[in-house]
């Protein structure tokens, strides 16, 4: 649960205080609601999006802290009075090249955290396969009847094809589970009113990852470049997953106010056969039992506080329900 204490105009800025998932910071903001960056209310750690704005940050900063006594961090952030509303701040961690205060993508993204969306829904909860899973149920509603029949026969039905989908993603989440801690894993994430869905998206040091679930079961898998066949029928899944990563991008950086990258991953599950005649250039092709492998081998490019802030707006069910 998170409480909006205030939104103040301070100067030339506002301030919100944000409290969710355990933080307790100040958010400052342009008069135009454009970002200048936050404060930490708990260890003092501060982050300004622009050099030019760091007077105007911390100008605003005390004049919130002088008017709200007692809350300020208490871990030996020294608030001693001063000139500005009576508080001016020494903060430990300020380092004497103001350039350091720059954001940068890797480095640190400000969330889009405004509690004025507050029917927004926490897609931590969500469980593999949810979107498919509702799908399969609404089909079996639609022909009760004839979707008995067709399990006691063995024929392949729609309903049958997201039952597969379901178990071929709840497959790859029992793999995503058992990554190390310092990784988040969100699924079955609902994009725009379209129908479309994100079977799960991986966020870590290595990166965001956009995963794109296959259950093909006894089939055969083979793969050259943008060419995808399943025994011997060519699938667009590359090319979906390349257009998927491209929009949770765009959606993501939006929502951080900063540039997020994501990459497209196809995850094939319970194929008979699987080959990779030449790999594709933007899309990775795995097999299930190599995907968690593979996330822990690739190279970092994220913190550990960006992780957590792409993290906090991907959990939020309102950044994807725009149309981008």
């Amino acid at each position: 649960m998170s409480e909006m204490i205030d939104d103040d105009p301070v100067g030339q800025a506002s301030v919100k205080r944000w409290r969710r998932f355990g933080m307790d910071r100040l958010y400052v903001n342009e008069a135009d609601s454009r970002a200048i960056g936050w404060f930490d209310l708990q260890t003092g750690e501060q982050e300004i999006k622009s050099a030019a704005r760091v007077e105007l940050f911390e100008r605003t900063v005390a004049e919130w802290l002088g008017a709200h006594p007692g809350m300020g961090p208490s871990n030996g952030v020294e608030l001693p009075s001063g000139s500005v509303g009576q508080v001016t701040l020494s903060l430990e961690k300020r380092t004497s090249s103001s350039q350091e205060h720059i954001m940068t993508a890797h480095t640190a993204v400000t969330p889009a955290v405004s509690d004025d969306d507050a029917s927004w829904t926490d897609l931590a909860q969500n469980g593999p396969g949810q979107a498919v899973r509702a799908q399969a149920i609404a089909e079996q509603r639609e022909q009760p009847v004839v979707t008995w029949i067709a399990r006691v026969l063995g024929v392949h039905t729609t309903e049958r094809a997201w039952r597969m989908g379901e178990k071929g993603e709840e497959l790859v989440a029992k793999e995503l589970a058992r990554l190390p801690e310092g990784w988040h894993v969100l699924h079955s994430i609902r994009v725009g009113d379209s129908g479309a869905d994100i079977d799960h998206l991986v966020i870590g040091r290595a990166g965001v990852f956009s995963l794109n679930t296959k259950h093909h079961r006894n089939a055969s898998i083979w793969v050259a470049r943008n060419v995808f066949m399943v025994n011997g029928q060519r699938q667009p899944y590359i090319r979906n997953s390349r257009h998927e990563a491209e929009r949770v991008a765009r959606i993501l950086s939006r929502a951080c106010g900063t540039r997020v990258d994501v990459h497209g991953v196809v995850v094939v599950v319970n194929a008979d056969s699987f080959t990779i005649k030449e790999p594709p250039v933007d899309v990775k092709v795995l097999y299930r039992l190599q995907l968690r492998r593979w996330l822990r081998e690739q190279s970092w490019v994220l913190d550990e506080a960006s992780v957590e802030r792409i993290f906090e707006a991907a959990r939020r069910s309102s950044t994807w329900s725009g149309k981008l």
